[in-house]
């Protein structure tokens, strides 16, 4: 609609309501193009507010997104560290079991061994104190019978 056509509509309400005749130079014409001018720059004027208030939140949102970004990566990251000190303490502990049963399993298994060489050792002192024996045996039966 356009505005002498608001205009028009406007007079004939008041008319119809009223039953005053207005013309377009009345100055009550004048005040309500007046206050429709200031409606429509306070409404321009809102507008721009809210889309700058539409613009601070979108940069607040964005602001809060990064940080609530930086604060999940950096938990993550506690999380992820905290994880891998607890694996590296679980592989140590185990590493060191296995350590301690391969030595304990070399021990037992060297332990036979051990006691076979030393049971051949003895046999071998044996038969050599033995040998010595004979030897002297012979030794004093041939300086006796001489």
């Amino acid at each position: 609609m356009a505005d002498h056509e608001k205009i028009a509509a406007l007079i004939a309400e008041i008319s119809r309501q009223h039953g005053v005749t207005l013309s377009a130079d009345d100055p009550l014409m004048i005040l309500q193009t007046i206050n429709a001018m200031l409606l429509g720059e306070s409404a321009d004027a809102q507008e721009e507010q809210l889309k700058a208030f539409k613009s601070e939140l979108e940069d607040m949102s964005n602001r809060w997104s990064i940080a609530i970004t930086d604060k999940a990566e950096s938990v993550l990251n506690a999380a992820l560290d905290a994880s891998e000190a607890a694996m590296n303490e679980r592989m140590e502990a185990a590493a060191k079991a296995i350590i301690k049963e391969v030595g304990e399993h070399i021990g037992t298994g060297l332990q036979k061994p051990l006691n076979d060489g030393r049971a051949v050792a003895n046999r071998n002192l044996l038969a050599s104190g033995l040998t010595l024996i004979a030897a002297l045996v012979v030794l004093a039966a041939a300086l006796f019978h001489h």
